[in-house]
């Protein structure tokens, strides 16, 4: 956790309230003290803050608002009144806005002094995001990542618990990043953080909607207000700052008055004759430059799209298009999107883990994967469903694979506290009976079986949960599991019992 909190400025709570003006329902005043800085997090609270109060999914921080004034707390904003205090209290209609109004004032608002990137779309946020952040690094410039894999503060690298964490960890964030000289930040945004107001009051150099298809409906009402969370983005951009958007928006962007370009047949940019193979990926771009032919060392036609979003941001901020077309040949790739298993390549087969999980997600994986087959080759998936989210889904996913996978393996994903077989019979109605998949719900299981039954020929995916790490059973159990690590584990034994 981030908790610098120096040259941090001081606010009177009076002048939180005018600040908080908009959103402010009721207020108490006792005096009208110095406030040093801002928290949400009980356990980090010191003295001179303000600390939010917050009602979450399984505690409500308000019940703890008296413990946190004796700690130090000087004022409180909440969401309904704290009796009994001997603090000013603001009662405002959404904390998680107030804690990005006050976050950024508090810390002088830095992004108006970096170079803002922001990213969001259903799939491909994460690989834009690393792909930025390596060219800019491979550039020689210092600065900082907030992602779903990880986040890479100005050179110090830390495990993420959300794709978009809240606007007080973001604003640290970004005041260190400037501290260590850093020039640029670069922000994965979820919907759900676009929808929270997480990342209200950052301004944006660039902003990038790489697509938008069906997930998190367990969050959205329905898919227009995915969409229009998605799109708040462009509402971020500075008064000089580039929109890249997908021509498939172009309706809904085409009148919009922030600078704009779009990437396809009729857009600024377009991409010709992409070739897929093993080895990379490589396709040619038109656009202001002329044409360029670009290549990749990371494999998927969804890549060649995720490379452009990259080199138009980049492009259009007056980045020099060769050199970042140079810096793309030495992109690592992104743990668990499309990464390939060398252990199990030496030992004859192709695995590949992927983070995909969502019916579209699945499909740009299994039409690579079929596009990479050799003759008389099989496509052989492992996937499941998280519980506690979109079920409508569950069943779309079952469809896609029946139509473009050879072998099904249905598993767990992360449970979540749902029954794990409900989740597996959600995923199966999709699949027709002439299909029926294999169904083993121990993860474990069904890897060492896809790799059991794969031959040389044949390409195995591992989707759904990518980079993670632990597989999440419930609110208190979550066991070790890494997909990577565990076809590693099989791979070895493998082998050794060959010997």
């Amino acid at each position: 956790m981030i908790k610098s909190r120096d040259e941090v400025m001081f606010l009177k709570f009076s002048r939180i309230l005018k600040l908080l003006s908009d959103i402010l329902v009721v207020w108490k005043t006792k005096g009208d003290p110095d406030i040093e800085d801002v928290e949400v997090h009980s356990s980090s609270v010191k003295d001179g803050d303000v600390f939010i109060c917050r009602k979450g999914e399984f505690f409500d921080s308000h019940d703890v608002a008296h413990e946190v004034v004796e700690k130090g707390a000087r004022a409180l904003i909440c969401e309904r009144m704290v009796e009994n205090v001997n603090v000013p209290v603001a009662v405002v209609s959404d904390t998680r806005m107030a804690e990005a109004i006050l976050a950024f004032e508090f810390y002088s608002h830095p992004y108006e002094k970096l170079l803002t990137f922001g990213v969001t779309g259903t799939n491909g946020k994460t690989t834009v995001a690393h792909m930025l952040h390596h060219i800019l690094g491979e550039m020689d410039m210092l600065g900082s990542m907030i992602g779903t894999v990880y986040n890479d503060i100005a050179g110090r690298r830390e495990k993420t618990e959300n794709t978009t964490p809240g606007a007080l960890y973001i604003a640290r964030a970004m005041k260190e990043t400037l501290d260590k000289g850093g020039k640029y930040f670069v922000l994965e945004i979820s919907s759900h953080a676009l929808a929270q107001k997480r990342v209200y009051s950052i301004k944006l150099d660039a902003a990038a909607l790489t697509n938008i298809t069906r997930d998190h409906l367990d969050f959205h009402k329905d898919f227009e207000d995915y969409k229009k969370a998605k799109f708040m983005i462009f509402d971020m951009l500075k008064e000089d700052g580039i929109a890249v958007i997908n021509e498939e928006f172009f309706e809904e962007f085409k009148s919009r008055r922030f600078r704009k370009v779009f990437l396809g047949e009729k857009g600024a940019y377009r991409i010709k004759d992409v070739e897929v193979s093993l080895s990379g990926t490589k396709f040619t771009l038109e656009g202001p430059f002329g044409k360029k032919e670009v290549s990749l060392p990371i494999i998927g036609e969804f890549n060649a799209q995720n490379a452009t979003i990259v080199i138009a941001m980049l492009y259009e901020l007056g980045f020099d298009i060769d050199e970042i077309i140079e810096k793309l040949k030495t992109f690592p790739g992104v743990e668990g999107r499309m990464q390939k298993i060398k252990e199990a390549e030496k030992a004859g087969l192709k695995v590949f883990v992927d983070f995909a999980h969502s019916p579209d997600a699945l499909k740009k994986v299994l039409l690579t994967s079929r596009k990479l087959l050799p003759e008389k080759g099989r496509v052989i998936i492992v996937f499941g469903a998280g519980g506690r989210a979109d079920k409508g889904k569950r069943k779309l996913m079952g469809e896609v694979v029946s139509e473009l996978a050879d072998v099904a393996i249905v598993t767990n994903d992360d449970p979540r506290g749902e029954d794990p077989q409900e989740i597996i019979n959600d995923i199966v109605e999709g699949i027709p009976p002439n299909k029926s998949p294999l169904i083993l719900e121990n993860r474990r299981n069904a890897i060492e079986t896809a790799l059991t039954l794969a031959g040389k020929r044949d390409i195995v995916i591992i989707a759904g949960r990518g980079h993670e790490d632990l597989q999440v059973f419930g609110p208190d159990l979550e066991v070790p599991f890494k997909d990577a690590d565990v076809v590693r584990e099989i791979v070895r034994k493998k082998a050794g019992r060959k010997r």
